[in-house]
């Protein structure tokens, strides 16, 4: 698994597993893990997730996006309700939000990494 955040409600842990795309609810206490259904949609190479109230972000790192997820209280259901990209896009993997701003790293992993090669944040408009 990768990102990982809590549940609208605070009472579980939303986890992705990068390979499959699926959301997982965790309970904290005893582990037990249940998959978020989305309604047979997936959220492939997820990478590092934000929640904003009932609203998910997860970034999908390889596709160079973010997937916009409304969840229920409970974090057990969602429905993806609209990605977003940028051309500035390279590998992102992962969010942090300020004002109506979201703010993702590129990690450039098809890029050979030198003491120069430039690293860049990008800033997009929340979707």
């Amino acid at each position: 698994v990768n990102g990982i955040t809590r549940t609208p409600d605070g009472r579980g842990l939303l986890v992705v597993q990068s390979g499959t795309g699926l959301l997982f609810r965790v309970d904290p206490d005893s582990g037990d893990t249940t998959e978020v259904d989305l309604g047979g949609d997936t959220v492939a190479n997820g990478d590092g997730m934000l929640l904003e109230g009932r609203t998910l972000y997860v970034v999908q790192n390889q596709l160079n996006q973010v997937a916009v997820v409304q969840l229920d209280r409970t974090g057990t259901e969602g429905t993806i309700v609209d990605t977003a990209t940028d051309p500035r896009f390279d590998v992102p993997t992962t969010v942090a939000s300020f004002a109506d701003r979201l703010y993702l790293p590129n990690a450039r992993f098809g890029t050979e990494p030198t003491p120069t090669t430039p690293y860049t944040v990008v800033a997009i408009r929340k979707p």
